[in-house]
C-alpha cells in the first residue's frame, strides 16, 4: 500500500512540474490559448513573424468584452493581415471589413502585395456599398447656464447597441454619463457650469453587445473639448446681455460724430479745393488823386 501511494505522489508531482515525456513521445507545442490574449501581444508575435501565433492571439482578443476602440482597432489590423498571409481570403476580407467599419480611414500598407491588398479592396468596396459611412457627429452649444450636445450615429451595420454621451466642466474628475439609444440623432442636456469654468470636456462612444467601443467621438482620456463664448449668459446655448453700456452704444455718440464728419469734410473741402491764381488787376493797387484815378 505503502509503495503505490509513493508512486502516485510521484506521478502528480511530475505532472505538475513539467517533467519530460518519455522517450520516444512527440513533443507538445504550448497552445495558443495558454497564453495571454492582449493586443500587445499579437502585435509583438506579428512583428517577429510568427503569423499563425499572431492570428490566434488575435482571434481571442476579439471575442473580449469591454474593449476601447483603441484595442478593437489594433486587434483587427493583425486578424486581417495574418488571415490574408496565411491564405485565408474570405476571412480576410470579412476582419478587414470590420476593421473598416471601426476605423473607416484605414489604410492598408501597399508594400504588403497582392496578397493582402486584395481582400482589403474588396471589403473597402463592400464599405462604399453600404448607405452611409460609419462614424459618430456631436456638436456643442453651451454657455455658463448649460448647453446641449446634439449626437448623431451612423451605424448602417446595425452593431451599436447603446451610446454613452460623458460631459465635465472640469479638466480632470469623474463624468456626468448618459446613454442614449443609437438613433439618427439625440440630444444630451448639459447641467450649467460651476462658477469660473468655461469648457466642457465631452466624448460619445457607441458599444456593441460585448460591450466594445465600436464608434466613437472622443474617448474618457482624450476628449473633445467647447468653450463658452464671451459674453454667454445664463441661458443655454444663448448670449448673455451686457450690463450697462458704452459711448460707442450711444445714439448721442454716433450723432455728434456724424456731424462732425460732416463739417470736417465740409472744411477740408475748401481747404484743398484748387485756387484761380492771381490774375494782375487783382494784384495790382489803385491810387486816387482827389476824386479823380491818378495816372
Amino acid at each position: 500500500m505503502g509503495t503505490v501511494r509513493a508512486g502516485l505522489a510521484f506521478v502528480l508531482c511530475a505532472a505538475i512540474a513539467g517533467v519530460a515525456a518519455p522517450a520516444g513521445a512527440a513533443p507538445t507545442k504550448p497552445a495558443a490559448t495558454q497564453g495571454p490574449a492582449d493586443v500587445e501581444t499579437a502585435e509583438q508575435l506579428y512583428a517577429k513573424l510568427d503569423y499563425e501565433q499572431a492570428n490566434a492571439v488575435a482571434e481571442r482578443v476579439v471575442k473580449r468584452t469591454g474593449l476601447s476602440h483603441d484595442q478593437l482597432v489594433r486587434a483587427y489590423r493583425v486578424l486581417a493581415v495574418t488571415y490574408a498571409v496565411l491564405d485565408k481570403e474570405e476571412q480576410a476580407r470579412d476582419a478587414f471589413l470590420q476593421l473598416l467599419i471601426f476605423d473607416p480611414d484605414y489604410q492598408a500598407d501597399p508594400n504588403l502585395g497582392p496578397k493582402v491588398n486584395t481582400p482589403f479592396m474588396e471589403a473597402r468596396g463592400s464599405l462604399r456599398s453600404l448607405p452611409s459611412k460609419p462614424g459618430i457627429d456631436v456638436s456643442a452649444n453651451v454657455s455658463t447656464g448649460g448647453g446641449t450636445l446634439r449626437v448623431t450615429t451612423r451605424d448602417p451595420t446595425k452593431i451599436v447597441k447603446k451610446v454613452n454621451v460623458g460631459y465635465r466642466w472640469t479638466s480632470s474628475g469623474d463624468y456626468t454619463i448618459t446613454q442614449v439609444s443609437p438613433s439618427d440623432a439625440q440630444a444630451v442636456e448639459v447641467a450649467a457650469a460651476p462658477s469660473g469654468r468655461t469648457r466642457l470636456d465631452f466624448y460619445v462612444q457607441a458599444l456593441d453587445e460585448r460591450d466594445n467601443t465600436v464608434l466613437e467621438a472622443g474617448n474618457p482620456q482624450v476628449p473633445k473639448s467647447a468653450f463658452v463664448e464671451a459674453g454667454a449668459g445664463p441661458g443655454p446655448g444663448k448670449g448673455g446681455k451686457s450690463e450697462g453700456g458704452s459711448l460707442f452704444s450711444s445714439p448721442f455718440f454716433w450723432i455728434f460724430t456724424s456731424a462732425a464728419v460732416v463739417g470736417g469734410g465740409t472744411a477740408l473741402f475748401f481747404a484743398l479745393r484748387p485756387q484761380d491764381p492771381p490774375t494782375s488787376a487783382s494784384l495790382s493797387p489803385i491810387i486816387n488823386c482827389g476824386t479823380d484815378r491818378c495816372n
